[in-house]
């Protein structure tokens, strides 16, 4: 996929827009494409964790040839000095679980991409219930898939996303 400008401007405006499920068949062809594309997928991926990016500033990313720094000295010192300061954004979820529901039944070429970015969903709303009928379905080993499901059986949840449990022991009596 070459044109991630108008993949990230569809996305976006689909997480912010309040679009609802309707989308033509140009905007679903281009969302489609996105997710059967790894650096499309992880730019909309990217787009739930830091509400905070522009589209201009996810087509880059998504753009971007170089994946890593040469030293490994230099990817670590990227990765601490990136760290995301911002949490995600219900609505935003909302809108993208919505979206990518819509094109895994209207567009089937893509439907492994968006359960596999689903699960992401699921697990950043803190959503037990939903995730737990995701990963319930048959679906392939992916990166997000093990690691999702890892953490879903840890009890590790996004700070602040999912409510902690509460265990109520009966009392004894003496």
């Amino acid at each position: 996929m070459e044109d991630y400008m108008n993949l990230a401007h569809e996305w976006v405006a689909r997480l912010e827009g309040g679009a609802g499920t309707w989308m033509n068949d140009q905007t679903a062809d281009r969302l489609a494409a996105g997710l059967n594309d790894p650096r499309g997928r992880d730019m909309m991926a990217l787009s739930l964790l830091d509400p905070t990016l522009d589209a201009r500033t996810l087509a880059a990313r998504a753009a971007d040839p170089a994946r890593l720094p040469d030293g490994m000295g230099e990817a670590m010192d990227a990765l601490r000095r990136r760290p995301i300061p911002v949490t995600p954004r219900p609505g935003r979820l909302t809108a993208a679980r919505d979206t990518l529901s819509t094109l895994a039944g209207t567009r089937p070429g893509c439907a492994a991409g968006a359960m596999d970015l689903a699960l992401l969903v699921f697990w950043l709303a803190g959503d037990k219930k939903g995730l737990d009928a995701m990963l319930a379905r048959p679906m392939p080993d992916t990166v997000v898939n093990v690691i999702v499901r890892f953490a879903r059986d840890h009890d590790m949840w996004p700070a602040g996303a999912a409510v902690p449990r509460v265990y109520r022991a009966p009392e004894l009596k003496a």
